[in-house]
């Protein structure tokens, strides 16, 4: 599972929507995502940091401002591919983030939002993870 992130310390805008596809092959065993413009609010929780999506409701703890970063990012990457591996598309992980979390993100201070992207490759095994079984027959001594 290879991944290409592309990360902003821009300000979100209004003219910069969130926006996410998913393509995969035929056989559905190779999938491609991209999030882009996903609004991240990150703020400290005692000792550690707390980062939040915004158009996507999902969230990751991390013990500084760059693990919370790093969680955030393989989470996610690992939510998606879950997502594939299960249900086959991305449809579900698409919802927004609770009304109570909107209103603190608005009411935020500046530098806690952070634009995040990333685009991501995904290989699933058409059935399971192995090619075959080997059984192993133990015999009395």
């Amino acid at each position: 599972m290879a991944t290409v992130t592309k990360k902003s310390a821009k300000k979100p805008k209004a003219s910069t929507p969130a926006m996410a596809f998913h393509g995969s092959t035929k056989d559905g065993t190779k999938h491609v995502v991209g999030i882009g413009n996903l609004r991240v609010m990150i703020v400290p929780d005692g000792d550690f940091w707390f980062a939040q999506g915004m158009e996507i409701d999902y969230a990751a703890q991390g013990s500084s401002l760059a693990d919370v970063k790093k969680k955030f990012e393989a989470g996610l990457r690992a939510t998606i591919h879950e997502h594939l591996r299960i249900y086959g598309n991305i449809e579900k992980i698409l919802r927004v983030a609770p009304t109570a979390v909107w209103q603190e993100f608005v009411f935020a201070p500046p530098g806690t939002r952070k634009l995040y992207s990333q685009l991501s490759m995904h290989e699933l095994s058409a059935l399971l993870p192995f090619q075959q079984i080997e059984y192993i027959e133990q015999r009395a001594a």
